[in-house]
């Protein structure tokens, strides 16, 4: 069975589209099918792991029923797979964390440094491997009926073949992040001839069972994980929150975004459309942003969650929003508001270039004031470093 999959799933990425990716990153195809063999076996790992989730594999059936069957050649034709902010991307980047959680990137490490190319590109083999493995499960949804357990089922079978092929280095770090090692308690590591020629093209294959891109895209630079907060402040510590799982949410427009099952995306949308009237006290706090220490620049990860608040808001012509930016207490408190009002800005503006109207949104920092905890513990002043949202108008 293994071999016949891993056939149906090379014939997915033609050579044609191969060379593309290669031209594109500026990297030999064998270097490509390596990156994409690599992402392959991991993803399949990843997913397995949560074969025993209803939900997980109810999500994956959902999204990949959806997605175009022409994905992979119209995403490599148009650039997408370079854009890590394009629809691509975004989608491969949540079906990833849903699987591997907040700190994916030592994964992309991990390619990175068994394939000499960038972290950006190794992200980027990761989407293609996500996209090449929803294009086999949409066909496979839509033609044979597939459902969450015949997925599972898939997994199940499969798996074991797979995860043996991984270098040991990919088994030692599946063993430290889920705690079991990628081959399972009863998969035998078959060790790899010295004189084995290294044929990638297989793994190509199974650049299916999902995800994508992690938060980086194609920034090379930023390599190391960052957990999602809510803010990063004056003083540089984190508040870390739990947001629980990424799940699909379709909009009015028919657009579907993929958020935290407790991030602000679902308190805002609930807001927006209820029948509460908007008030000057509902404000909505921003979980997933990331700002350089004691500086107004956003960093690239927060990206994710401004999309979907954009999304949200396209879907709500009607929606006017203020954002407000606080900080903590420690400093000087006119730095303090100074760089709570150039924060708020720069949301606004990032907000305003993936599309929003700039008369419906408003920005005001307002320094220390109105703290929502106490200042006098580190995490009360990890909670009072936040950049916030007040409906003004829906």
């Amino acid at each position: 069975m293994a071999d016949s999959l891993l056939t149906r799933l090379t014939s997915i990425v033609q050579p044609s589209t191969m060379a593309q990716i290669a031209t594109q990153l500026g990297v030999p195809e064998s270097v490509v099918s390596r990156g994409l063999a690599l992402s392959t076996g991991s993803v399949f790992s990843a997913m397995a792991s949560r074969a025993q989730d209803p939900d997980a594999m109810r999500q994956v059936v959902d999204i990949a029923s959806r997605t175009p069957a022409d994905a992979i050649a119209s995403g490599v034709g148009a650039g997408q797979f370079l854009d890590p902010a394009s629809s691509v991307m975004t989608t491969a980047r949540g079906l990833l964390s849903t699987f591997l959680g907040g700190g994916q990137n030592w994964l992309v490490n991990l390619i990175a440094g068994d394939t000499g190319m960038s972290s950006g590109a190794a992200a980027t083999m990761l989407a293609l491997g996500a996209h090449s493995v929803l294009n086999f499960i949409g066909t496979r949804v839509r033609d044979n009926g597939m459902n969450a357990g015949s997925l599972a089922g898939l997994l199940n079978r499969e798996a074991p073949a797979i995860r043996s092929q991984l270098p040991a280095t990919f088994d030692d770090a599946f063993a430290k992040h889920f705690g079991t090692s990628t081959a399972g308690p009863t998969v035998e590591r078959v060790p790899e001839p010295a004189t084995r020629s290294r044929s990638y093209t297989p793994w190509i294959v199974m650049a299916a069972i999902l995800i994508g891109a992690l938060w980086y895209g194609l920034r090379p630079s930023r390599i190391e994980p960052v957990p999602p907060t809510p803010m990063i402040g004056t003083s540089g510590t984190v508040n870390t929150p739990d947001l629980g799982r990424f799940v699909p949410r379709t909009l009015t427009d028919g657009v579907t975004i993929i958020v935290p099952e407790r991030g602000v995306e679902n308190r805002l949308l609930a807001f927006i459309t209820s029948t509460n009237l908007p008030d000057t006290t509902t404000w909505f706090d921003f979980d997933r942003l990331l700002f350089d220490t004691g500086s107004a620049t956003l960093e690239p990860q927060s990206d994710e969650q401004l999309r979907a608040i954009a999304a949200i808001l396209k879907a709500h012509p009607n929606a006017h929003v203020k954002i407000g930016g606080y900080t903590d207490n420690a400093g000087d408190a006119a730095d303090n508001l100074r760089l709570s009002q150039e924060r708020a800005e720069n949301v606004r503006a990032e907000l305003v270039s993936m599309g929003i109207d700039a008369d419906r949104l408003t920005a005001e920092g307002y320094g220390e004031a109105h703290p929502v905890a106490d200042n006098s513990t580190e995490a009360g002043r990890a909670m009072n470093r936040r950049i916030s949202m007040l409906v003004t108008q829906k």
